[in-house]
């Protein structure tokens, strides 16, 4: 369930519409499923590499007192399997929670770990089941809840290895001639245990994944204009730094657009700040949806200013999109009886576009665009002014005013 204050924010996001849509089946669309899971890796590590640690220690002390005291009738031929096959696998799993590159191969690595080691541990137990002991049996409960609460796998990864596990016991123990008696007892037993884990491991798994999806909702909010529900200007200013630096490696050029709503202080006080506010949204949603690629960024710049920045934009992209824009908002009919210039609320915009370089800043970019706007409110508005390469402009001393909205 969203919480009640996050719903009304949630459509445009795809933590909230993830939200809404439901995940019974614990699975993500593709995109945030392969964020989650390095999300969750950071969250499991440690736990992992503690229960291996921990497994490791235990079937040290258990070989060890084997060795030494011989109190289980198994140790003999079960020992040789702890030390060959179960006590090298618990030190590479160890391992592998250190190495940098663990996270591509996680889940399938602990699973397939996680597997072979039930598989031993199953044909040990039936083994020593033959010869009296339950000792092993035991070890494989143990063992189903283990992989379920503490070795980190996600709920289908861990239901696939205790199932298997569990069934291989169950067909090595018919196999071996096992009592029918005993092993229906075991099986059910086991069946019982894989249940159990299996609704406490779902259950956890899934408040984490609410969890997950709520945070990163919230964390986006913050990011987001209260009123428009674009990107606020502090979050523009750090993407549109990581856009550059990108731009700066691949050498491509950056597109600043700059728009501003022609006469909205008049607009503002003609209508009022409710009708005002709602000529905010509808002018954002206008240009929000033209910022369809996937580095395209468009924020609230600040009051009635908009800003959109374009990655590498086609050349017949970048020289049609703003008088697109100007032409949608336009479009869209909202009355403006006090404007000079349209009888209708009109935008006027602002252009630039550069490769990083040497000769290039971001600060100089932006700077030209907001030249490039002034220019367009000068001219009388609701148009578009390119700046193609504004030699005069001193990069970093922006312009402190504008012409007035009521001129």
């Amino acid at each position: 369930m969203l919480f009640p204050s996050l719903n009304r924010h949630a459509h445009g996001s795809p933590f909230g519409q993830q939200l809404q849509a439901g995940f019974g089946t614990l699975r993500f669309a593709p995109a945030l499923e392969s964020e989650f899971r390095d999300y969750y890796l950071k969250f499991s590590l440690g736990r992992m590499r503690i229960a291996a640690a921990i497994a490791l220690v235990m079937m040290a002390l258990l070989v060890g007192l084997d060795l030494t005291v011989g109190t289980h009738l198994d140790h003999q031929s079960s020992n040789p399997l702890r030390i060959g096959v179960l006590f090298p696998l618990l030190v590479l799993s160890l391992l592998a929670t250190l190495h940098p590159n663990f996270k591509r191969m996680q889940q399938p690595l602990f699973a397939a770990m996680s597997l072979v080691f039930g598989i031993v541990l199953s044909y040990t137990a039936v083994s020593t089941a033959l010869q009296g002991s339950l000792n092993i049996s035991a070890a494989l409960v143990l063992f189903i809840v283990y992989a379920y609460l503490l070795l980190g796998l996600l709920f289908h990864s861990a239901v696939m290895v205790t199932s298997v596990v569990a069934l291989c016991y169950v067909t090595l123990g018919a196999l071996f001639g096992l009592p029918g008696t005993l092993l229906f007892y075991q099986g059910v037993l086991l069946c019982a245990t894989c249940a159990a884990g299996a609704l406490g491991a779902y259950t956890l798994e899934h408040a984490l994944r609410t969890s997950y999806l709520e945070s990163r909702l919230l964390a986006e909010l913050a990011q987001r204009d209260g009123m428009t529900g674009l990107y606020n200007r502090r979050m523009f200013d750090d993407q549109v730094s990581r856009l550059w630096r990108q731009a700066s490696r691949d050498q491509v050029p950056v597109q600043i657009i700059l728009v501003d709503i022609d006469y909205f202080k008049i607009y503002n006080d003609l209508y009022g700040h409710q009708a005002g506010d709602d000529c905010l949204k509808r002018v954002a949603t206008t240009l929000n949806n033209e910022a369809r690629r996937p580095f395209d960024l468009c924020a609230r710049y600040g009051g009635e200013e908009f800003v959109l920045v374009l990655y590498e934009p086609p050349p017949d992209y970048a020289q049609a999109l703003p008088e697109r824009l100007r032409r949608e908002v336009a479009a869209l009919g909202i009355r403006h009886e006090g404007s000079p210039v349209a009888d209708v609320v009109t935008v006027s915009i602002g252009v630039a576009m550069a490769t990083p370089g040497v000769a290039r800043s971001l600060a100089g970019i932006v700077q030209m665009a907001d030249e490039a706007l002034y220019q367009a409110k000068g001219d009388g508005r609701n148009c578009v002014v390119v700046c193609e390469e504004c030699s005069q402009v001193t990069t970093g001393s922006f312009r402190a005013s504008r012409p007035a909205d009521a001129a």
